[in-house]
């Protein structure tokens, strides 16, 4: 076949219009990785980070309990790191390709291929391996996966090659590098360049791990089990009543039960959801789970003077008109899977979800005996003096910190000491708050204090 000038520059801006695309691609893939970078370290400095949430305001669902799950750490730096790092190498890869021209171009093309592969394939086992709980996912991380899927296709456009050729490439390449080894200026020269690719990766790499290391808490030593069971059994304990319409998980006469204060606009509420839901899975028919409202808000709230969670009380009033429809777990865990901030969007996306009658919830909100229900949780919370949300109390005494671990050792304790259901485990229907529950219970619990 004569070679065709026209063909031939035609095929060439072609293959640099791709080179653009996915060039274009890696910079849009650096740019969402660097912000859920910078959103990762924001939530280790606070609970509340100034970074705007992007995943909210773009999709109505937050990234952050996935950012700040302890598992997507590997080797000290978080996800969001390392595939900002395979980004740069992919960026080094490309400029290599373009500015080396035909002594580098095919294999700094099949390089990225490969690279852009290994990332789609990291992200599908770090989706499979961390479990979302009652969350939704990481809007921005799939974007991230998708982002390397178009970027495999315009890298393999701009490569000019078909996929029998890049195979053969990569044969050749595995067999100098596992056989022959045969020594050339050029092949020097190609190690040279996939070398440098490789070291600003690493480069990259070691400034995003001194970065985690620097921002990254250092966990407080643990305390022993018995020191744990100490502390807790010196709090005072008190009768907290539960009625048996009230949202609860778990059967009444259960030998252990656990009392938990939150409001749907708490961002720590929504970080001890996960834990909650592993408890009750864990614990099954032993131990009863008890939701009582308690939203940061001086609209329903009289304890707060300022408002600190506005919507928290309307959120309220729709999970007791959803528990109205015996949706309230469901509801619960929309909520506060969907957003943290449980704005009216959020309830509404939610009511559609779920299939309740819109009619009815919505004449369920507006109704007094919902405010009157939740206005009863307010008031016993007052009379508690809880110090903030969330507020668990096991068996009438509150825990601090109540984190999954400290949970898991006192509820363990607590059926040792059963051994079946007594008398203080019964619930009460009835019951007015005894003096005790008067006495200021001290300390700091989560986030969001009133």
């Amino acid at each position: 076949m004569s070679w065709n000038p026209s063909r031939a520059r035609a095929g060439a801006r072609s293959r640099h219009l791709w080179w653009w695309a996915s060039l274009l691609l890696v910079a849009a893939g650096a740019a969402v990785t660097a912000y859920l970078l910078a959103r990762t370290f924001a939530l280790l400095a606070s609970p509340r980070p100034q970074l705007p949430d992007l995943c909210l305001l773009l999709f109505s669902s937050s990234c952050d309990p996935s950012l700040a799950d302890k598992r997507s750490w590997i080797l000290g730096v978080p996800l969001a790191g390392w595939a900002l790092a395979t980004f740069t190498v992919l960026a080094a890869l490309l400029l290599l390709a373009r500015f080396l021209k035909e002594s580098f171009t095919a294999e700094a093309h099949l390089a990225a291929g490969l690279v852009a592969l290994a990332g789609i394939a990291a992200g599908l086992v770090a989706a499979l391996a961390l479990p979302r709980g009652s969350g939704s996912p990481c809007s921005l991380c799939l974007a991230v996966q998708a982002l390397n899927l178009l970027l495999l296709f315009t890298v393999h456009k701009s490569s000019a090659r078909s996929l029998r050729e890049q195979f053969r490439l990569l044969g050749i390449a595995a067999d100098w590098l596992f056989r022959s080894r045969v020594e050339s200026p050029l092949a020097r020269w190609k190690l040279l360049g996939l070398g440098s690719a490789v070291l600003v990766g690493l480069v990259t790499y070691q400034w995003i791990y001194v970065e985690s290391s620097l921002r990254r808490r250092r966990p407080a030593p643990k305390p022993a089990p018995a020191q744990i069971i100490a502390v807790y059994r010196a709090a005072p304990r008190l009768a907290l009543p539960v009625e048996e319409d009230e949202p609860h998980l778990g059967p009444l006469e259960a030998p252990v039960q656990l009392v938990v204060f939150a409001s749907f606009q708490c961002p720590a509420c929504r970080r001890f959801v996960p834990a909650l839901s592993r408890l009750h899975q864990r614990f099954g028919d032993r131990l009863l789970v008890v939701f009582k409202h308690y939203p940061l808000s001086n609209q329903c709230n009289s304890r707060l003077t300022v408002d600190q969670q506005p919507g928290a009380c309307a959120a309220a009033w729709a999970a007791e008109a959803a528990r109205r429809q015996e949706r309230f777990w469901a509801f619960h865990d929309a909520l506060f899977g969907g957003s943290s901030g449980a704005d009216e969007s959020s309830i509404t996306r939610a009511m559609h979800d779920l299939d309740l009658d819109p009619k009815r919830f919505a004449a369920d909100r507006r109704s007094d005996e919902t405010m009157d229900r939740v206005a009863k949780d307010i008031e016993l919370g007052n009379r508690l003096q809880i110090p903030g949300t969330p507020a668990v109390f096991l068996d009438g005494r509150l825990v601090h910190p109540a984190d999954e671990a400290t949970l898991e050792i006192l509820i363990r304790e607590e059926l040792r000491v059963a051994g079946a259901p007594s008398a203080h485990h019964a619930v009460s229907s009835s019951n007015a708050v005894r003096g005790e529950e008067r006495a200021r219970v001290s300390g700091v619990v989560g986030a969001g204090t009133p």
